[in-house]
C-alpha cells in the first residue's frame, strides 16, 4: 500500500493542495484551492521527495520554471493560463488555470474512437493554439493526447509547455531527447533543433490516435522511436474507412518524414483543416458530390451564318450562296421496342405473384403467425442494403416492424395464456426492443455505422420473437430449453408440411421485385443526360 502523500491538505504558497491528479517524471500536478482568490486551480511542482534533494535539483527547478516562463509569454484562450510562479519550502511551483474536464487521451479511453467530426474539431482547435505558440517563437515539443484538454463546455486547451524551446535553439550540452516517443517527430528524437513542423508531425500522430484509438506505431517506446524514423506514415482509412481521402492525405503529409513535405506552419494547416473535403468527399472543383452539368447540345446553324470554305481551299474564291438550303439531317433511328409502361410492368408482376404464390396461401395455418413475426422482423435489417433512409424504405421498415409485433401478438394472445413463464416473457421483451431498434437504426439514424447494428438486431429480434411465441404456453415446471426444442420441432413439421416455405419465400420475392420496379427509371431520347460524379 503506497504511503500517503504528506503534501495533501497542506498549504503551498497561496494554495491548499487538495488532490493529486497527475504524476510523472517532470513532477506532480495537484488540484488545489487558491485561498486568496477562492477558486480551483492546478498546481504543478517537482516531487519534493525525489530528485529535488539530489544533484539534479537545480536542473529540475529550472525546467519547471522554464515551463512557466514559456507559457506566460503569450495569452490565448486555447492555452492553459499561468496565474503565478513561486517557491515555498524549497519547492518551486506553478499555479495554473484549472480545466474542469478531461484529456483527449482519457476521452478516447472512455468513449473509444472519436467520430471524424469530433476528432477534426479537436485537432483544429489545437492547431490554432499551436499557431499562437509558433507566432511567439516557441515550439511545444510535447504534443500528445495527454496534453490536449477538453473542458465541460467542449472547449479545447493545450497544456504543458515544460519542454518548450525557442524555434531553432541549439540543444544544451548533454541534453537528451524529451517528449513522448509514441508521438514525437523523428528529427526531434535524434537531436535536430526545435522546428514548428515537428509539432505538426506530433499533431498528425495525435489525430491518428483520436480516430483509431491507438498510436500510429504501437509497441514499446524504443520500437515506436525507430518506426517513426523508418516506416511510412500509416494509412488511417484501413481502420476508419469513413475518413475522407483528403483528410487521410493531409494526415499522411503531417506525418511525412522529410520536414519540408509537411505543411509550412500551423496557419497553413488551419486553412486546410477548414476545407469541406475534410468531412465530405469532393470532386476536382472542391464541391462535395457535385452534380456535373449536362453535355451541351450544339445549336443548329442558321442559314444566314453558313460558313464559307477555308481561304486556303481551291474553292475559296467561289461566291457563297447565302440563302441556300442546308442539307437535311438523317432521320433519327427508330426507338427500340419497349416492354411497356412502368405501371403496366408492376401490375404484370403483381398478377404473376398472385398466380404463382397466392395459391399456396389457401393452405395457411396457425403456424404462419409465428413465421410472420420472425420473417417480418428481418425486413428492417434487409432494407439497410439499399437506400435505407428513403421514404419507401422508412415506410416499409416501419410497416414490417409493426407487422412483426402484430403477428407475434396474434399468436400469443390467441393461446389464451395471460401470464407466461419468465423465459418467454424475457425473450418477448428482447425481441420487441430489438425489432424496434433495428427499424430505427436501419432507416432513421443518420450515422452510417448504425446500419451494421441494425443487421445484427434484425436476426436477434426474429429469433427472440419466434422463441417467445412458441413457448408462451409452456408450463413453468418444464425446462424452457427443452420446451423450445420440442415445440420448435412440432411447429417446423406443421409449417413445412403445409408449404410454408413456399408461401413466405415467394411473398418475399414478389415484394423484392416490386421494390426494384419502383426504382426503375424511364429514359427518353430527348431528356438531357446528367452525370453524377461520386468521386469514388
Amino acid at each position: 500500500m503506497p504511503a500517503p502523500d504528506p503534501l495533501l491538505g497542506t498549504q503551498l504558497g497561496p494554495c491548499r493542495l487538495d488532490e493529486l491528479i497527475g504524476l510523472g517524471g517532470m513532477g506532480r500536478v495537484y488540484k488545489a484551492r487558491h485561498l486568496a482568490l477562492d477558486r480551483a486551480v492546478a498546481v504543478k511542482l517537482v516531487d519534493a521527495t525525489g530528485d529535488l534533494a539530489g544533484t539534479n535539483g537545480a536542473a529540475l527547478r529550472e525546467q519547471i520554471l522554464a515551463e512557466a516562463r514559456s507559457a506566460a509569454k503569450f495569452e490565448d484562450p486555447r492555452i492553459v493560463a499561468i496565474h503565478e510562479v513561486g517557491e515555498d519550502r524549497g519547492i518551486p511551483y506553478i499555479v495554473m488555470q484549472w480545466v474542469d474536464g478531461e484529456s483527449l487521451e482519457a476521452r478516447v479511453k472512455r468513449l473509444g474512437r472519436l467520430s471524424p467530426e469530433e476528432a477534426l474539431e479537436i485537432i483544429r482547435e489545437t492547431a490554432a493554439a499551436l499557431g499562437a505558440a509558433h507566432k511567439a517563437g516557441l515550439v511545444h515539443r510535447d504534443i500528445k493526447p495527454g496534453n490536449i484538454l477538453i473542458d465541460a463546455r467542449a472547449a479545447v486547451k493545450l497544456a504543458d509547455f515544460g519542454i518548450a524551446r525557442p524555434a531553432g535553439a541549439a540543444a544544451a550540452p548533454g541534453e537528451l531527447a524529451a517528449g513522448s516517443f509514441h508521438f514525437m517527430a523523428p528529427e526531434q528524437a535524434f537531436g535536430a533543433p526545435p522546428d514548428p513542423r515537428s509539432d505538426l508531425y506530433a499533431l498528425g500522430a495525435t489525430w491518428y490516435y483520436a480516430l483509431t484509438g491507438q498510436p500510429p506505431y504501437p509497441g514499446s517506446s524504443m520500437d515506436a522511436l525507430v518506426r517513426h524514423r523508418d516506416e511510412p506514415a500509416p494509412e488511417v482509412r484501413l481502420l476508419r474507412p469513413e475518413v475522407t481521402e483528403r483528410a487521410a492525405g493531409l494526415l499522411r503529409r503531417l506525418m511525412a518524414k522529410p520536414v519540408t513535405d509537411r505543411p509550412a506552419d500551423a496557419f497553413v494547416l488551419l486553412k486546410e483543416l477548414a476545407s469541406p473535403g475534410m468531412l465530405l468527399e469532393t470532386d476536382a472543383s472542391g464541391s462535395p458530390f457535385k452534380i456535373l452539368p449536362a453535355v451541351p447540345r450544339p445549336e443548329p446553324a442558321s442559314i444566314y451564318d453558313a460558313p464559307g470554305p477555308a481561304p486556303s481551299s481551291p474553292a475559296a474564291a467561289a461566291p457563297v450562296k447565302r440563302n441556300a438550303p442546308l442539307p437535311l439531317a438523317p432521320p433519327p433511328p427508330a426507338p427500340a421496342a419497349e416492354l411497356g409502361s412502368k405501371s403496366a410492368f408492376i401490375g404484370l408482376l403483381a398478377v404473376f405473384g398472385v398466380v404463382a404464390f397466392g395459391w399456396q396461401w389457401r393452405r395457411a395455418g396457425p403456424e404462419d403467425w409465428a413465421a410472420g413475426a420472425a420473417l417480418l422482423a428481418l425486413v428492417p435489417a434487409a432494407l439497410t442494403y439499399g437506400d435505407r433512409r428513403g421514404v419507401w424504405s422508412r415506410a416499409f421498415g416501419a410497416a414490417a416492424c409493426l407487422g412483426a409485433l402484430a403477428c407475434w401478438a396474434r399468436e400469443v394472445f390467441g393461446a389464451g395464456v395471460a401470464m407466461p413463464a419468465l423465459e418467454p416473457a424475457i425473450a418477448a421483451a428482447v425481441g420487441a426492443i430489438s425489432v424496434l431498434g433495428a427499424s430505427y437504426l436501419g432507416q432513421w439514424s443518420e450515422d452510417r455505422s448504425d446500419a451494421a447494428w441494425a443487421r445484427v438486431l434484425g436476426p436477434g429480434a426474429a429469433a427472440c420473437l419466434l422463441a417467445s411465441a412458441l413457448t408462451w404456453t409452456a408450463p413453468e415446471s418444464q425446462a424452457w430449453t427443452g420446451a423450445l426444442a420440442e415445440r420448435f420441432a412440432a411447429w417446423w413439421g406443421a409449417f413445412s408440411a403445409s408449404g410454408g416455405a413456399w408461401r413466405w419465400l415467394g411473398t418475399a420475392g414478389v415484394f423484392a421485385a416490386l421494390g426494384a420496379a419502383v426504382h426503375l427509371k424511364v429514359q427518353t431520347v430527348d431528356a438531357p443526360a446528367r452525370r453524377v460524379n461520386w468521386n469514388k
